[in-house]
Formats: C-alpha cells, structure tokens, sequence
C-alpha cells in the first residue's frame, strides 16, 4: 500500500512538475553567421511581445513572455540574444557577498550590453542568488554564447551549443546526458546545417505538447540580420517574422502573440481548457 501511495505521489505531482521543466535552446555560428533557436514551453496560452525602444545609453531590445509580463526571453538591437530556463533549485555560494540586484538583472543586461563578454562582467558584479532556480542561456552576433548556471558558467564548445533544463556542470565526466531533447537537438545540429528551415525541423524536434501544457511560442533569432522568425503552439507551418528596427518605428508597444496567427483546433482547445482550470 505504501509503494502505491509513492507511486501516485509521483505520478500526480513530480512528474507533471518535471514535465513543465520543459524549454530548449540552442545556437550554431557557420561563416560568421549565428542563428539561434528556442522553444517556450509552458502552460500558460497567454503570450506576449513587446518592445523596449532604443533610448541614450539602451540598446531596443524586444521581449517575449506571458501576460504577467516578466520576461522570459529576446533580443536587443546588437544581436544580444537570452532565454531562461527553469531548473531545480541550485545552491549559489561564491556570490553571496556581492550586492543582490533589485529588480531584473537580464533587462539590465539586455539594455546596456552587445556582447556577451559585456554580459557577463556585468553580472559578475552581483549576487547570483538570482539565478538560483533558473538557468540562462545568452548568445551574441559572434557567435560567442554561455550558460550561466549560479556560480558556474558554460562557454560554448565548437560552433554550438545547446540548453534543455539540467545543469551541465553537474554531471560526472562520462555520464549519460538526462534529457532527450538535448540529444535530439545536439544529433541534429552535428549535420552543420545553418538555415532556418533546419532550425524549424530541431524545434520541431524538440517540441513538447500535453494537458499539462507545451511548446507556446518558437522563435529563431537572425542575429546578424535582426529578425526573430515567431511561431505559435507548435504549429510551424505558420511563421511571423519580426523585424526589430521597423518594430522600433512603430513606437513602446504590445502584442499577443495568438493574434499574429491563424487559429488552429489544437491551439483554440487549449486555450478553452486552461480557462476553465
């Protein structure tokens, strides 16, 4: 009776927590061209853009998110390029007696760096008990990218590099990686394969969908060209594509993403099933 009740616990609450851990980024630089890829999933159907205008001393930048507007990910007008991803919690301790941030440190960093050498020396300067529930990936228009787990920080390898929702740092030379979806995208972009035809097919790849939630918007970011190629609830024959300096012309605004495309079935019995929750 007892291995039953584990069983349940697990299937009813671990799983479905682990499960929601669930994004995937990656980048690849060929010929001094970089194009970086990213799945948001999560269970909230409400996602958003908006922009952050070029101002004396900010770079533009645009954001992507939900409705409660913090940001999970984006751009800035020098090729910049972020996203988080969610992680168990991670002991930060080489930091702690740096000053804490208030507020949010990577629309900090979006606004006042162009690489990510520049990135990176200014969190240094800070407590990084920010990070402590979430990893970061970051990449610039040279191709140069990291992953800031806490107190550790991955630079990228070869020309790519990928993130799912572990931590590299810990696992054990020769270990087996954990996640799927790193494999997947790690398989597929060993081909070398630098199109935005090839980066749909990896979030394809790589996408997840379920009751509990899944892939709510994709995006590939041209850093070199200031495009980001936007698609919606794992559906990627549907693209928008973004062009930040004509986004910048239109002045501070908002979109929902949904509005930007078709509906589908799937998308709109989602949609009607998270409001009922």
């Amino acid at each position: 009776m007892k291995r039953l009740v584990i069983t349940l616990f697990m299937i009813f609450f671990i799983l479905p927590a682990l499960t929601s851990f669930s994004c995937t980024m990656f980048t690849l630089t060929k010929n001094g061209i970089t194009l970086v890829g990213n799945n948001e999933d999560w269970k909230n159907p409400n996602t958003k853009i908006w922009f952050a205008l070029p101002e004396k001393g900010k770079y533009g930048t645009v954001y992507f998110s939900f409705d409660d507007m913090n940001p999970q990910g984006g751009m800035n007008d020098q090729g910049l390029v972020f996203d988080y991803m969610a992680t168990q919690p991670l002991e930060v301790k080489n930091s702690l007696h740096k000053v804490k941030f208030r507020g949010d440190l990577m629309q900090k960093v979006m606004r006042e760096c162009a690489t990510v050498e520049e990135a990176l020396k200014l969190i240094d300067k800070y407590n990084l008990q920010y990070f402590r529930k979430f990893q970061v990936m970051i990449v610039d228009k040279s191709g140069d990218s990291a992953i800031i787990e806490g107190d550790v920080i991955q630079r990228k390898k070869g020309n790519f590099q990928v993130c799912t929702n572990f931590y590299l740092s810990q696992l054990e030379e020769g270990e087996e990686i954990p996640c799927d979806r790193y494999k997947i995208a790690t398989k597929l972009l060993n081909n070398n394969e630098l199109t935005i035809d090839a980066f749909r097919n990896i979030l394809s790849a790589v996408h997840q969908e379920g009751d509990w939630g899944g892939t709510q918007y994709s995006n590939i970011y041209d850093v070199n060209r200031g495009l980001v190629y936007l698609y919606h609830f794992h559906n990627y024959e549907n693209v928008v594509v973004i062009n930040l300096e004509e986004e910048f012309k239109k002045g501070k605004h908002t979109i929902d993403i949904p509005s930007l495309f078709p509906d589908t079935y799937a998308a709109i019995r989602y949609r009607k099933n998270y409001k009922t929750r």
